[in-house]
This record gives C-alpha cells, sequence and structure tokens, in this order.
C-alpha cells in the first residue's frame, strides 16, 4: 500500500513538472542559442482554411519572425498580440505594402477546433500553419512553448527565444534582427 501511494506521488510530481517544462519553460523566458544555424524550410496547410499556406523558404530574402504556440500554452495566447501587433506594424497587415518583416506562426500539436479558435480570438492574420504531427517542430527543436525565432534575410537564425516575450523584448530582438539584416 505504501509503494503504491509513493508511485503515484511519483506519477502526480512529473506530470506537474512535465507540464510546467512544456507550457512555459518553468514560467521563464530566455533567448539561448539556437538549436540551429539555418532555416529548416516548410510549408504547412493553414490553420484556417481559406488562409494563406504559412511557407519559410531556406532563403527567406528578407528579415523573418517564426512564432511556435499553441492554444493549449497560456503565455501563447498572452503572446500573440504582439506577434500580430508586430505584423500589423511592419506590414500594414494582411493587404499592406512590401513587408520591412515577415511573421509566420506554426501551430504546434494542437487539437481541432482549438487552434483555429484561438487564431480567431487573437486576430491572427499573419500565415500560421497548422503543424498537426509536430514534424516542423522537430526539425526546429520545439521542446516547450512559446518559441519565436528571429531568422536574417540570408536564413541565418539570429535569435531564438523560449518563452513569452514582453514588448521590451520583443522590441530588442526585432531591433536586433534589423541590425543583422544590414
Amino acid at each position: 500500500m505504501a509503494a503504491a501511494a509513493v508511485v503515484v506521488v511519483v506519477v502526480a510530481a512529473a506530470v506537474v513538472v512535465g507540464t510546467a517544462v512544456l507550457t512555459s519553460h518553468g514560467g521563464g523566458s530566455s533567448d539561448t542559442e539556437s538549436p540551429i544555424a539555418q532555416v529548416e524550410p516548410f510549408t504547412l496547410a493553414p490553420v484556417i482554411a481559406g488562409q494563406p499556406q504559412a511557407t519559410l523558404a531556406a532563403v527567406p530574402g528578407h528579415p523573418l519572425v517564426l512564432a511556435f504556440f499553441a492554444s493549449w500554452c497560456a503565455p501563447c495566447t498572452e503572446e500573440l498580440p504582439l506577434i500580430e501587433k508586430l505584423y500589423r506594424s511592419s506590414t500594414g497587415g494582411p493587404n499592406g505594402a512590401a513587408a520591412a518583416l515577415t511573421v509566420v506562426g506554426v501551430d504546434e500539436l494542437d487539437q481541432r477546433p482549438d487552434g483555429p479558435d484561438l487564431v480567431r480570438s487573437a486576430g491572427v492574420t499573419f500565415p500560421a500553419g497548422y503543424d498537426h504531427d509536430g514534424s516542423v517542430g522537430s526539425k526546429w527543436h520545439i521542446d516547450g512553448l512559446p518559441i519565436t525565432v528571429f531568422i536574417a534575410p540570408d536564413g541565418r537564425v539570429v535569435a531564438y527565444h523560449r518563452g513569452q516575450l514582453s514588448q521590451h523584448q520583443l522590441d530588442g530582438l526585432v531591433r536586433r534582427l534589423a541590425v543583422a539584416s544590414g
């Protein structure tokens, strides 16, 4: 009986720790060295049918912000409006002029209809693709959410941010991307 109680406590502790790591890396956020140096290209079907595909070329040709998110990730739901604001300010929105910066989103391992509901409620207009099987996330070494990657026009990864971004952090990383993009 005592052994069974210990097993239950150990399993419960593992679930709590695992959930904390997956959703927010322990509540913190950090700019870490990217686990990849160059872009891993992909094309994903849109989160919402009828919207543009989410595509990333090996050499994007312009500065790009890549945002990995999911509806079950509370920090993601708070961060997405900041990413949308960045997109709208740099492009004029979905029908704006030529982009100084591109944003692409990846809805990572989400359930239907949760992903589309999140994209709609956050007012996302940037291309957002659905990574239903985690294959894109695996190539990008996504081991928690949110993760935001800042990519130079030549495909170099300039910054790899784990955890929720504040407006101040996002602004600083966008400036760093601009400098790296020459």
